[in-house]
């Protein structure tokens, strides 16, 4: 570390160095707290996903499919592909991490987007000081705990129900949708993605529509990445 973060201390340093995570994490969180309550659950549901799950993005899915009433193979399957890119970020985190046995686990459970950001960002001997990755890791739950809890304690003492928030998630997903279409520039995968869906739910019906749309999505797309894949080797 520098001299600095020597004399400030490892807590300190995460503390700064995650001030733009609380301010995000606070106010996304407390949104989540606020719909679970919404969407007819108590508060300590909430503050309990917050606790032990803390999957960001999936924690709103979480409670749409609970609303829902999808299936465990359907929640299994969809949090599976709405956090596969955590498997990208812990290969590159491999050796930070392995460096640090007993705190490993934590370290592993608490990797979200906004942490990997902040633990790529440091230099080395920040990234390699098992202190700073864990008070890094455990403030950044903190926040969206504490968010979670303001949120869920503002549902609780609302006496009615605030329509329209259940959309919060899929107006998210529209903008995510279209900041990739925007970044890859090609509209073949999406245009597969909307047939298999569509297709789906006329032929299994609503329960199945996700878990088979997604496969045939798959499924159809494998052959287009392979082939685009050859393509930009023989360029």
């Amino acid at each position: 570390m520098s001299s600095k973060d020597r004399k400030i201390g490892p807590a300190l340093a995460a503390f700064e160095a995650s001030v733009p995570v609380l301010l995000g994490y606070v106010t996304i969180g407390f949104g989540f707290g606020l719909l679970a309550v919404n969407s007819g659950y108590p508060a300590w549901f909430a503050l309990a996903m917050s606790v032990f799950v803390f999957a960001g993005a999936a924690q709103y899915i979480g409670i749409g499919l609970f609303v829902a009433g999808a299936s465990i193979p359907e929640i299994a399957i969809i949090t599976l592909v709405a956090n596969i890119r955590h498997a990208v970020y812990g290969l590159s985190l491999i050796e930070p991490f392995a460096a640090h046995p007993r705190i490993r686990p934590y370290l592993v459970f608490a990797l979200t987007d906004e942490t990997y950001a902040l633990i790529s960002s440091v230099d080395d001997e920040k990234r390699r000081d098992g202190r700073f990755l864990l008070f890094v890791s455990a403030f950044d739950q903190l926040y969206w705990v504490v968010g979670t809890a303001l949120g869920a304690l503002a549902g609780a003492l609302i006496p009615y129900r605030i329509e329209g928030l259940g959309f919060a998630l899929t107006a998210m997903f529209i903008v995510l949708g279209v900041e990739q279409a925007l970044k890859v520039k090609k509209a073949f995968p999406f245009l597969i993605a909307a047939a298999a869906t569509v297709g789906a739910k006329f032929l299994v019906g609503d329960r199945l529509t996700i878990v088979v749309g997604l496969a045939a999505a798959i499924l159809f797309t494998i052959p287009f990445a392979r082939r685009g894949g050859g393509d930009a080797q023989h360029r």
